[in-house]
């Protein structure tokens, strides 16, 4: 068992030393529960650790029920428009939420006890995925109510990502953060492809109301760990929340704190494709299998195996002194896998395996930096600092999915594809010119 031992902690400087020595944030001391960083807190210890397998338990069933109801909406949206551009813009208005997450670092942050925000978020996420369920059983429903419900989870998304990035350090402390993100990703991430697998199989059988009750169903259960854990940290203080919302960005115009904006940057250029994988494997499915819901779900499925055994893999290497190079590589090679997902032959085994090569390359970057993020960060700003800056990859996100869809209707998928593995690329190579990203380490 993990013991977690109290320590007044005050933050002379993150790596880089984003704060001057003896510099701290909003106060002088804070108290946190964390972790021993000690040669026992190893994998096996982290898993035994009872609050953390709570974690844990929250974390896959509420990502199942999320990946039942993605591999469902997309399907669903390309459905009802017969091109990818509803679906595009289901991305659009996920991702453009996604951007503007910095606005929950502040409530996040503030919140003394983080298990309150689960507990509001959670069950309203079960009633909107109930209500579109019910829309189903009468057939399809209109895109505007689609639509709507996608806005609607994403707002609740927000929040939902931005304490669940808070809760690790909470639980394990910041020596241990890489080797707890890398089982969470591995763990949680089979629980996701349980999701994506159920998702298919669903898809397959009921259609994309199986998605939608399967993800309702899941948030509740996801609320019945939250109510057994304990997750108190040090609140802000007694400022307004713009006063918070300010100090959080502060951290990005500091002199020390600008190597951050020069990360952003990558992470925005790389964000720009983020949705392509999803895009593209909805554009082969039917252009390559006959619309084929099978292939579709096989598709979706073995990419994101790829993403959960990235994680697996960085969380057992733990390149703390690494990341940047990690984090070159593996846009590279996401980049060179996708041109070679267009240029396989139409056989769905084939396919498939070069999907999973896709998703291991594409599931590194994101995994890196959110650990770096949360080891950076002063304790009482994980959410604020975690939040801004998911402004960068998921702005872009959001007019990549829009520009890929429109282009899907002009230029042929192989075009579309080999352009989107070339982008990767050009990015991935150009990284290596930008001295912050060379030196992420931790």
């Amino acid at each position: 068992m993990v013991r977690p031992v109290t320590e007044t902690v005050t933050w002379h400087g993150w790596p880089p030393s984003i704060l001057s020595p003896g510099e701290t944030f909003s106060s002088s001391l804070r108290k946190r529960v964390l972790v021993s960083p000690t040669s026992s807190s190893g994998l096996r210890s982290l898993l035994t650790d009872r609050p953390f397998s709570l974690w844990l338990g929250s974390q896959v069933t509420s990502n199942l029920g999320y990946s039942a109801w993605s591999i469902s909406v997309l399907w669903l949206a390309y459905q009802i428009s017969g091109t990818l551009l509803l679906s595009a813009l289901v991305l659009f208005i996920q991702y453009g939420i996604y951007s503007v997450t910095f606005l929950a670092g502040p409530f996040v942050d503030r919140a003394e006890d983080k298990r309150t925000i689960f507990l509001v978020v959670l069950p309203l996420q079960a009633i909107v995925a109930g209500l579109v369920g019910f829309s189903l059983v009468s057939g399809s429903p209109p895109a505007l109510l689609l639509l709507g419900a996608v806005a609607a989870m994403a707002v609740l998304d927000d929040f939902w990502w931005t304490v669940g990035n808070a809760v690790p350090r909470i639980l394990v402390g910041r020596d241990n953060l890489l080797r707890a993100n890398g089982i969470q990703s591995a763990v949680v991430g089979a629980g996701s492809l349980a999701g994506y697998g159920a998702g298919a199989v669903l898809l397959v059988l009921v259609g994309p109301l199986g998605g939608a009750f399967l993800r309702s169903a899941m948030l509740v259960a996801s609320m019945g760990f939250v109510l057994f854990l304990e997750l108190r940290s040090s609140p802000l203080g007694k400022q307004d929340l713009f006063h918070d919302l300010v100090e959080g960005w502060s951290i990005l115009g500091r002199e020390k704190g600008r190597p951050l904006l020069q990360i952003g940057g990558l992470f925005a250029a790389e964000g720009f494709f983020l949705g392509a994988p999803l895009l593209l494997i909805t554009l082969f499915a039917n252009r390559d299998f006959g619309g084929s819901s099978h292939a579709y779900g096989l598709l979706f499925t073995v990419y994101m195996v790829g993403v959960v055994a990235s994680g697996l893999a960085v969380g057992r290497m733990n390149p703390r002194k690494y990341i940047g190079t990690f984090l070159i590589g593996a846009t590279i090679a996401q980049g060179a896998t996708i041109m070679v997902s267009v240029l396989a032959l139409p056989w769905l085994v084939q396919s498939a395996s070069v999907w999973f090569l896709v998703g291991f390359a594409g599931g590194i970057p994101s995994t890196l930096l959110y650990s770096y993020l949360q080891a950076v960060a002063p304790a009482e700003a994980v959410g604020r600092l975690v939040s801004n800056f998911e402004l960068f990859p998921a702005g872009a996100s959001a007019f990549g999915a829009i520009a890929l869809g429109v282009l899907a209707t002009t230029v042929s998928p192989t075009s579309l594809g080999i352009g989107t593995g070339l982008g990767l690329t050009v990015v991935g190579i150009a990284a290596i010119a930008i001295p912050a990203v060379r030196r992420m380490r931790f």
